[in-house]
């Protein structure tokens, strides 16, 4: 690290913000000081983003392998809402669907949303029994919608801004609902602890990921939004697994 910049950091709103030397991609790297959490400085433009997620390469992928994305999703939201009713469900982000297929399959009554008109268009095509709509979270809040889980996967990594995001999330959870999210674990045991390191890994890759998240970096965004309960379960593999409520 080098001498410290002003900024606030997006997760804890610290201002001490210190910029690491290496990069990718063409893209740079900042550290917050108080969270550890590291993000991408300066952040793409709305347009370049755009412009990267115009027929986004990871659909294809997911479409290739939908059994087992099914059945994961299954394991996760069986684990999750254990000897609860199934009720409504959501998956915020939902890409080609499979998530929500796995909900449906469950009992739940499920529905999906992504800003991705074509990824809504396939999951529309492959689980004609679901609901999908190619929506926000920020629009959705508004309309007042609820939900008893919210399931929102690999998703909070590729946003430049994360408290509307949050914000809009705990607005669509029903009281005693549950929200789970799963993130790329930036500090888990097998990785190493040097970013110069650490940049090598296939999950840091700007400017698809843009936050990279701890326990302690996401623990104070959390908290700001007014959830509780939360557990952030143990994972071999270096994903950070979230379990959260709104605290009452």
């Amino acid at each position: 690290m080098s001498n410290v910049i002003a900024h606030r950091c997006p997760s804890c709103h610290g201002g001490s913000i210190s910029p690491l030397e290496s990069r990718k991609n063409d893209h740079a790297f900042v550290a917050c000081n108080t969270c550890d959490l590291i993000f991408v400085d300066p952040m793409p433009s709305d347009d370049a983003l755009s412009d990267f997620y115009d027929n986004y390469h990871k659909s294809a992928q997911y479409l290739s392998k939908l059994d087992s994305k099914i059945r994961r999703a299954k394991k996760r939201i069986r684990s999750v809402n254990w000897l609860k009713k199934p009720g409504t469900f959501i998956d915020v982000g939902c890409n080609v669907g499979f998530a929500v297929e796995a909900a449906r399959l469950l009992g739940f009554d499920a529905s999906g949303i992504d800003i991705d008109a074509n990824a809504i268009e396939v999951a529309q095509e492959q689980f004609s029994q679901a609901k999908f709509a190619v929506q926000s979270v920020q629009d959705l809040a508004e309309s007042g919608e609820k939900f008893d889980f919210i399931y929102c996967s690999e998703v909070i990594e590729h946003l430049p801004e994360l408290d509307s995001f949050f914000a809009a999330l705990v607005k669509c959870l029903s009281e005693g609902g549950v929200l789970y999210i799963t993130t790329p674990d930036n500090g888990h045991f097998s990785l190493p602890n040097d970013f110069s390191k650490l940049v090598e890994w296939t999950s840091v890759r700007p400017p698809e990921h843009l936050m990279y998240f701890t326990k302690s970096s996401v623990a104070p965004l959390l908290k700001r939004h007014g959830l509780r309960s939360v557990k952030m379960p143990f994972s071999f593999k270096p994903t950070l697994k979230i379990i959260a409520k709104v605290k009452g």
